[in-house]
């Protein structure tokens, strides 16, 4: 079961840059992410809600600048059981090894990575998982217009 869930991630084992959200990952091109993913909406950023991520259904989001993904979350729709969110974490911990952080009082957990850290929060009522660097909640997203 971990082994598929693994796959679904689409994430290379061991390379410290690689991270990938329900197929999307940070550098992606825009036109590649709308490619992949048919029912993602765009006005200021993009969000997919038929997106799926380790079996559970939830809202894909990326913001774009210059063309391509530049933040990534992904927000589990329900809300994670705890069983659920065990499994979840044992997956992103066979993948990423025991988390540099444990934060309280969210119960978050972070990997740093080249450029940033993996964020995954599915304890304590959260259930969403993204990308952190310079980036994140700051980067204003621009939608390239249809014609480029």
């Amino acid at each position: 079961m971990i082994v598929a869930a693994l796959f679904a991630m689409s994430v290379a084992a061991g390379d410290d840059t690689a991270f990938e959200l329900a197929g999307a990952r940070i550098g992606l091109g825009y036109t590649e992410l709308r490619q992949q993913h048919p029912h993602m909406q765009c006005t200021v950023s993009c969000v997919d809600p038929t997106a799926k991520m380790l079996g559970h259904p939830g809202n894909l989001w990326a913001g774009i600048g210059h063309g391509a993904v530049n933040q990534l979350a992904f927000r589990f729709v329900p809300a994670l059981t705890d069983r659920e969110a065990t499994f979840v974490s044992s997956a992103y911990q066979a993948l990423y090894g025991k988390p540099a952080r444990r934060n309280a009082p969210d119960g978050c957990e972070e990997w740093d990575r080249a450029g940033g850290a993996i964020v995954l929060c599915v304890r304590n009522g959260l259930s969403l998982t993204y990308w952190k660097d310079e980036n994140w909640g700051v980067t204003k997203s621009v939608i390239p217009d249809a014609a480029e």
